[in-house]
């Protein structure tokens, strides 16, 4: 009886959000027989980018209202020991419109803080100098050229010369176009921007990050993990054979790039897949792009530790959250944002921002989870869900490459379709209960959801405020300095040379973001949807 049960077991699967049915228990013989013997830190770099252990930054993404009530958020996260802060910049600054402008009414400071200007910057950062973190970022992902300039130019009015900071950039725009939303040039042009600043950092700031591909929001809108990164590395394709294109050296710019991945279902698909992800980027960073310097192949990771937080039970968050810190911190990511266990209900609280934090450095302190580079290498578990992950990424990569690559997906709706069957797939789990989230499909509680902290609200007075800050702005700056500074942006995007150099000067000039981006659309096109579901 014993054994019908053990072989019943055996044979049956459990399947993984990222697709997989894995078994009860793994063995020697489910690992490839021809495995040699791969160390941190060489190729394919599966085990790490680096021999030595390696303790992730801590990240945070944080923005709301105006920019003085973000600059306090800001001074507590730098005393909490944050060592990067990413600004969540709200959705009319995303898309290149200024606080003031009939867009962006209702929504300024609604979705991360208001920023127009360089003066908002100034006021951002107010005693939070850039060479005080790590590294300082902004998501930017349609404003790459405004994103990397407001830096720039703020570390000369900081007084700080390129070399003394840090600056890291999401600037992914062809994610936004079937994942996120927050797209308004063609997606041509796009590509175009997102580039110029990659370039530009080539050539000025080879030690900052220009440009981070993106899982997450591919993930979370259905993709799920293992396609979401297949679909971020044929963005990263896009935009390196168009920097090849220009006559750049792939040496010269890809050890800058990075990955911002993402699993929130299963602790090991998470940890399986950045090792997954390692090797395949440094196969095709040498094989298709002809890379020679380790460096291109070592890729970068960015994570974020969390685990589909819920609204209802919220403190159940914080367990949530440390298991998917916890697994990033053995996959061998270099920086790691966190969740705040109360960011399902509103923008997080301050209580929740500090045990987000603290998390991080209790995992990493007290835990001892950095003494060893990639503690689960040998895991015959481990090991066999990367290399079925890798496979599952060649597979979606190549359906890509078929189909015409990251752009022509984009027009034809591939990808749209492959996250909206994710989606429902997905949803279909959870409502059959098959996708367990305890508390809510799962020992779902009789009683009232445990209390949660009172999160910040959005004054509607920081609209009406803004607009007021940039009235101001206008009567007070070099409007003709300005007008020469937006004249040459147009220039430089009709004729097609990088337009950083003239972004930094408009900056500079205190032009705002959507002065800048007036100029792009009027040059450049805007973007028309489709009506493609």
């Amino acid at each position: 009886m014993n054994e019908d049960h053990t072989q019943t077991a055996a044979e049956e699967r459990i399947e993984l959000d990222a697709g997989p049915r894995v078994k009860p228990f793994y063995t020697a013989a489910d690992l490839d027989e021809e495995r040699g013997e791969e160390r941190p830190g060489e190729f394919p770099f599966t085990r790490g980018v680096g021999p030595a252990r390696q303790r992730p930054l801590i990240k945070f993404y944080s923005g709301l209202g105006t920019p003085e009530q973000s600059n306090l958020r800001f001074r507590k996260l730098a005393a909490l020991g944050v060592e990067e802060i990413q600004i969540a910049a709200d959705l009319p600054s995303q898309i290149g419109y200024d606080a003031d402008h009939v867009m962006a009414a209702g929504e300024v400071g609604r979705a991360g803080v208001s920023i127009s200007s360089l003066r908002d910057m100034e006021v951002l950062f107010d005693g939070v100098g850039l060479d005080s973190l790590a590294r300082v970022s902004m998501l930017g992902n349609a404003i790459g050229p405004i994103a990397l300039a407001l830096f720039v130019a703020l570390g000369e009015r900081q007084g700080l010369a390129r070399e003394d900071y840090v600056v890291d950039l999401q600037n992914d725009p062809l994610k936004e176009y079937y994942a996120r939303g927050t797209q308004f040039l063609p997606v041509e042009a796009a590509v175009r921007l997102a580039v110029d600043v990659v370039e530009w950092c080539a050539e000025n700031a080879p030690h900052w990050y220009p440009l981070d591909a993106c899982v997450n929001h591919i993930n979370s809108a259905g993709a799920g993990s293992t396609a979401g990164t297949a679909f971020a590395i044929a963005d990263a394709i896009a935009y390196v054979e168009t920097l090849v294109g220009r006559g750049l050296d792939v040496d010269s710019f890809a050890p800058q790039l990075q990955m911002f991945l993402d699993e929130r279902e299963d602790f090991f698909v998470a940890v399986a897949n950045v090792r997954a992800t390692r090797r395949v980027w440094a196969r095709l960073m040498r094989d298709r792009f002809g890379a020679r310097d380790p460096r291109s192949m070592a890729l970068e990771v960015t994570a974020y530790g969390h685990g589909r937080e819920t609204r209802q039970e919220p403190r159940n968050n914080i367990v949530r959250i440390a298991l998917g810190c916890m697994a990033y911190r053995l996959a061998g990511v270099q920086s790691m944002y966190s969740a705040s266990y109360d960011e399902a209900l509103w923008t997080p609280s301050d209580e929740a921002v500090v045990a987000s934090a603290r998390t991080q450095q209790i995992l990493g302190l007290e835990q001892g989870l950095d003494a060893v580079v990639d503690p689960l290498g040998g895991s015959y578990y481990v090991e066999a869900l990367t290399d079925e992950i890798e496979r599952e990424i060649v597979a979606q990569l190549e359906q890509v490459d078929a189909e015409g690559g990251a752009q022509a997906c984009i027009a034809n709706g591939y990808f749209r379709n492959v996250i909206a069957e994710g989606a429902v797939r997905r949803q279909g789990r959870f409502e059959r209960g098959e996708r367990a989230t305890v508390g809510v499909n799962r020992f779902v509680s009789a009683e009232a959801a445990l209390p949660a902290p009172k999160g910040p609200v959005v004054d509607p007075e920081v609209e009406r405020l803004q607009g007021q800050r940039l009235a101001e702005l206008r009567a007070e700056r070099d409007g003709a300095r300005v007008e020469a500074a937006l004249a040459e942006v147009a220039s430089a995007a009709r004729e097609d040379r990088n337009t950083v150099p003239a972004v930094l000067e408009a900056v500079r000039a205190y032009a705002t973001i959507g002065e800048i981006c007036d100029r792009f659309r009027a040059e450049l096109g805007e973007w028309t949807p489709d009506q493609q579901f």
